[in-house]
């Protein structure tokens, strides 16, 4: 069961893993908040930005039926959902600054199914899991995102976290079939 939190902790369990699996340990730091808003500054350590920009319904998951509660009970289907983030490296060397991007993408690729042991906050204790894909976002794509964000291109990809759920609280009582009555015509 997913609460409405569940956009927050998918981005703590992906904030902890890029922080915990970095090779060598310690490497960069992890932000959160807008790229726009990130600077380069003289002797920063390298960090990688990870920017949810975008949140849409998960195409495939729709038209569920409502689920069954108990005998008496039906809820209606959870809101199932893709997010989006773009992740970009900063550091004051560029070489530095590339080195800790693929490092953060290899971290993404090796986590590329997020089994249930590794998610945070509401989600930790579920048998959910979530897949990351690396989006074939194209150059022109990228940079509507940077143009939205009213900052110059910069270094960045795309990663799309599916089957994010959301579950409904809108419950249903129904009344089930317990007997069925038949009646046969005999024919002469």
């Amino acid at each position: 069961m997913s609460a409405s939190s569940v956009i927050g902790d998918v981005t703590q369990t992906l904030e902890e893993l890029l922080v915990a699996q970095q090779l060598p340990e310690n490497t960069f730091d992890v932000s959160l908040k807008s790229p726009a808003d990130e600077k380069v500054q003289p002797s920063m350590r390298p960090k990688v930005n990870l920017f949810l920009f975008r949140v849409e319904v998960n195409p495939f998951a729709r038209n569920q039926d409502w689920s069954t509660l108990g005998p008496d009970a039906q809820r209606y289907p959870p809101l199932v959902l893709n997010l989006y983030y773009v992740l970009t490296p900063f550091a004051e060397n560029k070489l530095d600054e590339q080195r800790v991007f693929g490092e953060a993408m290899r971290v993404l690729h090796d986590n590329s199914i997020i089994p249930a042991a590794a998610l945070r906050g509401g989600l930790e204790n579920t048998a959910e899991e979530l897949k990351v894909d690396l989006c074939q976002f194209t150059m022109e794509n990228l940079s509507e995102i940077w143009g939205a964000l009213d900052q110059p291109y910069r270094l960045s990809v795309c990663y799309a976290i599916r089957m994010v759920s959301i579950d409904s609280v809108v419950e249903r009582n129904v009344k089930r079939v317990t007997e069925a009555q038949f009646e046969f015509l005999r024919n002469k």
